[in-house]
């Protein structure tokens, strides 16, 4: 306890010469915000924390605390705040048992970020599950530091739980990332999905081209978090997919996988996929491609090119077929869903029906209309498509 009052010490005294918060180390910056974090989760949690108690003398005096803390709890009720819920032990000895028992928790943060989670998870699942959700909220508003935050936040199927409160303090992403959230897009490739996803794309649940694109949309929600960190609903703004479609894609997703315990042939698949990305030098940027078609109209001519020769198409209402166009090479070029393209998000903000668009474009995409013009239209569109990005 008397060397833990010394690393204090130090840590309170001003150093000689001024200095920037780059020439702290993260458990400088954080040395106390981190301590009262820890110190919160062993009282929280207790007697599942005792385990880090230095001696059975000092887990008494911790214990001793907590009880007197568990009975102001017990008489505010449910539902209720205890009157300085967060407030440190007042008695000195149990302070210092306290503190004592975070900084063994804590261990060598830089050094043992797995080992840290694992002591730090059981401690935040009982400490939320028994103390209510605004508890898990304070944690997450902590400004701790790094190591701490990625230790505390709880997960599930891979992501960081939304649990409602989509404002997290900090984005946390799940590994080291040689690209960015702007290498992701919206829809993993095809190609993407031939080269890891063979063993989970041959799956009975997974196999009919709806549960596909569910299965392309949820894997890019997956990178996205493994480079920028956030929750699902978080990664899903940061592609431009609407929440309930992202939500929709998961459940669809999790109904097909968990039964027969598959979920962690996606993990795989994912970070395989991740491990490319890392190492390849010719990322496309496909935020920087959906800045640039946001407002992009094929032009007249381009559109007149496309449709040379195709007598049925004279028939069909020209605004229609250029919006057709324009939609399917947003598709294409940005590797995302038509039917967020902003040519039909352009209808449905001036509150038209899509309904029409949706209907071409679903008529020109289903494989047993893929023949004769339609399908000599589609692969016109198609090679425009790619010729307006011809590398990276």
């Amino acid at each position: 306890m008397l060397g833990l009052q010394g690393r204090i010490d130090r840590y309170l005294m001003p150093r000689q010469s001024p200095a920037t918060n780059e020439e702290y180390s993260a458990s400088e910056q954080y040395f106390f915000p981190d301590l009262i974090a820890a110190a919160q989760l062993i009282r929280l949690s207790w007697p599942d924390s005792a385990r880090f108690a230095a001696s059975t003398a000092l887990a008494d005096r911790i214990a001793e605390h907590v009880a007197i803390w568990t009975t102001l709890r017990d008489r505010c009720g449910p539902g209720k705040r205890v009157r300085d819920a967060w407030a440190a032990p007042e008695d000195p000895a149990e302070c210092g048992a306290l503190l004592l028992a975070a900084e063994t928790l804590l261990g060598d943060r830089g050094q043992d970020g797995t080992a840290l989670r694992e002591r730090i998870q059981p401690l935040a699942d009982t400490a939320f599950m028994r103390n209510g959700a605004n508890i898990g909220a304070a944690f997450r508003r902590m400004e701790v530091s790094t190591d701490l935050a990625k230790a505390l936040v709880r997960r599930s199927l891979g992501f960081n739980r939304a649990g409602g409160h989509p404002h997290a303090g900090q984005l946390l992403p799940s590994r080291k990332c040689h690209f960015g959230i702007g290498h992701v897009p919206a829809l993993l490739p095809e190609a993407w999905l031939g080269a890891h996803f063979t063993e989970l794309a041959s799956q009975k649940n997974i196999k009919s081209v709806w549960n596909l694109r569910h299965l392309r949309r949820v894997a890019s929600l997956k990178l996205v978090e493994m480079a920028g960190g956030g929750t699902w609903p978080q990664c899903a703004t940061t592609l431009g997919i609407p929440r309930i479609t992202a939500e929709r894609s998961l459940t669809v997703i999790k109904r097909s996988l968990l039964p027969g315990d598959l979920w962690p042939l996606l993990d795989v698949a994912v970070e395989t996929v991740a491990k490319e990305l890392d190492t390849t030098t010719l990322r496309v940027d496909f935020a920087a491609r959906r800045r640039t078609l946001s407002t992009w109209q094929i032009p007249a001519d381009d559109l007149e090119a496309l449709t040379a020769g195709l007598a049925h198409l004279a028939k069909v209402d020209s605004l229609l077929i250029q919006a057709v166009v324009s939609a399917l090479v947003w598709a294409r070029v940005t590797q995302g869903d038509y039917l967020h393209s902003p040519t039909v998000e352009a209808l449905r903000q001036a509150q038209q029906t899509t309904r029409r668009l949706v209907a071409a474009i679903g008529q020109l995409q289903t494989p047993s209309n893929r023949r004769g013009a339609r399908l000599r239209f589609l692969l016109r569109i198609n090679d425009y498509a790619d010729g307006l990005v011809p590398g990276p």
